[in-house]
């Protein structure tokens, strides 16, 4: 893609409304000066004293982050939070990043997931990654609460131009009743779906699993020779009965129709990189060009594109923005 159509897509999805409906987490990085350490009086253990708290929007909310850094002036969030105090920074960050809490659902027995991770610094450059933190429900979605998205769903429909499914939890936003409807509204309507667990249930949508959820949707074991993915993604295009687009990490991608398939190399990026976060950004950016009217090359394109940049962000999920898009376009 040129500069020129570059700019082009970047200035039609100025003015698009972009919906993202799903899982949303809140991201915490602490980061413990070991040099201030002291051993405990009350037990035998050396505490951790958090020099810097770093909080980030994961998940679906990561993925909205990403389209708002795209440039995107209209993108709402359909996710269910809990009423804790990772609810309120979420909140702080949704409207940081300049998006608006009406379609986010509320209820107080729900909880809102985070990952915390702890990172150990001492005398030398050396980071230890402690054990992840996980603060995530362990219930499904009551029926009061899904009735509540199925509704909001519906209104968000009506005003958006494109949506874009994040479903990544077990016990998430994506019940079966919600994903029914949501197989319903792509019969008409723009939609594309990222989902870690149940790819192969969703129809009507362009899909985009990685290569071990895609297996896992065919009933197949994995198998990373080109032939073997297209076959596994031919299945999984008359399941769903729309265009899949497997990514491939470093390979890049493959896109997947009725008809055949092409694959797209991934654009070249140098030690050291950082993977977190990197579907989510591929996700944004494919997504929203193809709401804008670009063709799948484009699409391809913009993702990966933007999938080179955030892998660069080491230690967080990272947001692309228009200006890294235009530099590393020139690259």
């Amino acid at each position: 893609m040129d500069h020129k159509r570059l700019l082009d897509l970047l200035n039609d999805i100025k003015d698009v409304h972009i919906g993202v409906v799903g899982d949303a987490c809140l991201d915490v990085y602490w980061h413990a000066d070991m040099k201030q350490s002291e051993l405990s009086r009350e037990t035998p253990h050396f505490p951790l004293p958090v020099v810097e708290e770093l909080h980030f929007l994961g998940a679906g909310g990561n993925v909205a982050a990403n389209v708002v850094g795209l440039g995107c002036k209209n993108v709402d969030l359909l996710t269910v939070i809990g009423l804790d105090w990772r609810a309120y920074e979420l909140h702080r960050l949704l409207l940081k990043t300049g998006m608006a809490t009406n379609f986010v659902v509320e209820d107080i027995n729900r909880i809102t997931p985070a990952y915390c991770k702890p990172f150990r610094h001492g005398v030398s450059e050396v980071v230890y990654e402690d054990p992840r933190i996980d603060f995530v429900n362990r219930s499904p979605l009551p029926n009061d609460v899904e009735e509540k998205v199925l509704s909001v769903l519906d209104r968000l429909s009506q005003q958006t131009d494109g949506i874009l499914i994040s479903d990544q939890f077990y016990n998430g936003v994506i019940t079966n009743q919600v994903r029914e409807a949501i197989n319903e509204l792509a019969l008409g309507r723009k939609i594309f779906v990222d989902s870690r667990n149940c790819i192969g249930k969703f129809k009507n949508a362009i899909v985009k699993p990685n290569e071990i959820e895609l297996f896992a949707a065919v009933g197949q074991e994995l198998d990373r020779r080109p032939e073997a993915v297209f076959h596994a993604a031919q299945l999984l295009v008359r399941q769903n009965q729309q265009s899949v687009c497997v990514t491939l990490g470093e390979k890049g991608c493959m896109w997947v129709n009725e008809v055949g398939y092409k694959e797209y190399p991934a654009v070249s990026v140098f030690s050291p990189v950082d993977i977190v976060g990197a579907g989510d950004a591929f996700m944004a950016a494919f997504a929203t060009a193809l709401t804008v009217g670009a063709n799948q090359d484009e699409a391809v394109a913009l993702g990966s594109l933007a999938a080179s940049i955030t892998i660069k962000k080491i230690g967080m999920a990272g947001v692309v923005s228009v200006q890294e898009l235009l530099q590393q376009s020139e690259n």
